[in-house]
């Protein structure tokens, strides 16, 4: 059976059924169903909404509020004595003396001035549609929910399922809050130690998200830190991802791994992210150079893989299989390419997140996109209510134009919303959310 997701690099072209552009008359009609069902709930009680399934017994998981573990992390108080009591519940990681890195955030060390100001809370979402507007950020409305539908094999009730399922989850984990604080809250060892670095795209376009496994220590810092940094790479992520390159490529390198750098319930908890939360956000996974140690392991871990996960990954164990994959001027020198870029995390610049503090331009930027939202509602609910046959191109021209705005209105209000990133300070993402690689 022919491997869709390699023959894409045979070619050298996505395969892009099934998204936004791209669909057949069946998926538009069943689209507009799922946009009609949609709808339909945007007025219900958001604290009404249904769990997603429940993480494997062992994988990480929070066990309190982002923002009520920030101020209790900021509170100065005594070192660890014993390996047994530790906050919030861990401590069997760290050591009797705790090592001062272990908790510390990049706010902690970064310039006076330098990180957001506290969280411009603006209420608890009250209705499903409120939710679902917060989840969007910049993204094209019909490219979110293509993904879910396309995770869900086009069965509309099962995807609308899932979505709201995944806007409870963005509700509880607070991701709002954590995109507002970005890496003022996250561990700064974890970020110094660079074990999810983005750079530059594959033959396909989609960037390259690489994963040195042996600079993970899962005893170096609570496993809610390694939360917190997954869901910032993924929402980092989410801003690089502009069709049609709407996936990311994951390079896991495995070199010089031993088994005290595999933390297995961070990994479930990874999977179950990308599984419920960032449906068809990946494209392909290298796992390059596969020891002994990694392939003992592999063999408990594929039988935990959804199929069409599963089928995204595949083993490289030379510079000349990941160029298949990746050019060379893109691939890193390490890797046998002839790109130059090391990674380096830079510390908040004085003022980066200023703009942030500026309440009256903020507000400003929030109204403006929420009109954009209500005209997009407005002309998607003639459209979703409409027979597909007697939907006008006046109708579907309207509609792009919404989009359009709502984009716009919505990448205009990012940067009072959202903290400046590693990638905004060195360039790679502009105040447009435009990649420059």
């Amino acid at each position: 059976m022919t491997n869709r997701v390699l023959e894409q690099y045979e070619k050298g072209q996505l395969i892009l059924d099934g998204t936004l552009g791209h669909l057949t008359t069946k998926e538009s009609a069943l689209l507009q169903i799922f946009w009609r069902k949609l709808l339909e709930a945007f007025t219900a009680d958001a604290s009404e909404l249904k769990h997603a399934p429940a993480a494997p017994a062992d994988a990480a998981k929070s066990t309190s509020k982002r923002s009520d573990r920030a101020q209790s992390s900021a509170a100065p108080s005594e070192k660890s004595t014993s390996s047994a009591s530790s906050w919030f519940g861990f401590g069997a990681g760290a050591s009797k003396s705790e090592a001062e890195s272990y908790r510390q955030t990049v706010k902690q060390v970064a310039p006076q001035g330098s990180c957001p100001p506290e969280f411009a809370a603006q209420g608890r979402a009250r209705t499903i549609r409120d939710a679902f507007w917060a989840a969007t950020l910049c993204d094209h409305p019909d490219v979110l929910l293509l993904r879910f539908l396309r995770a869900r094999k086009w069965k509309v009730d099962d995807a609308l399922t899932m979505l709201l399922a995944c806007l409870r989850w963005r509700l509880d984990e607070e991701i709002d809050w954590a995109i507002w604080n970005g890496e003022a809250e996250l561990n700064y060892a974890l970020l110094q130690r660079g074990i999810g670095a983005i750079h530059k795209t594959d033959r396909l376009g989609q960037p390259i998200l690489y994963i040195p496994v042996k600079m993970n220590d899962p005893s170096a810092q609570p496993a809610e830190q390694i939360i917190d940094y997954t869901v910032y790479l993924m929402e980092v992520a989410r801003i690089m991802l502009h069709p049609p390159a709407e996936k990311v490529c994951l390079v896991f390198d495995t070199t010089d791994m031993s088994m005290s750098n595999m933390d297995w319930s961070f990994f479930k908890t990874f999977l179950h992210y990308l599984e419920h939360y960032y449906p068809e956000c990946l494209g392909l996974v290298l796992i390059y150079n596969a020891s002994w140690v990694f392939n003992s392991l592999w063999k408990l871990v594929c039988p935990l893989l959804d199929p069409v996960v599963a089928s995204k990954v595949h083993f490289v164990q030379s510079a000349a299989d990941l160029q298949k994959f990746i050019a060379p001027e893109n691939l890193l020198v390490e890797y046998g390419g002839k790109n130059q870029y090391k990674y380096e995390y830079v510390l908040p610049r004085k003022g980066e997140n200023q703009r942030m503090s500026d309440d009256k331009a903020r507000k400003a930027a929030m109204a403006e996109r929420q009109a954009a939202c209500n005209a997009f509602e407005e002309v998607t609910r003639k459209w979703a209510n409409a027979e597909p046959a007697t939907n006008s191109q006046a109708l579907a021209d309207e509609r792009a134009k919404a989009a359009d705005s709502l984009v716009a209105a919505s990448k205009a209000q990012d940067r009072f919303v959202r903290a400046r990133t590693l990638y905004h300070r060195t360039g790679v993402i502009d105040d447009d959310l435009h990649i420059h690689w």
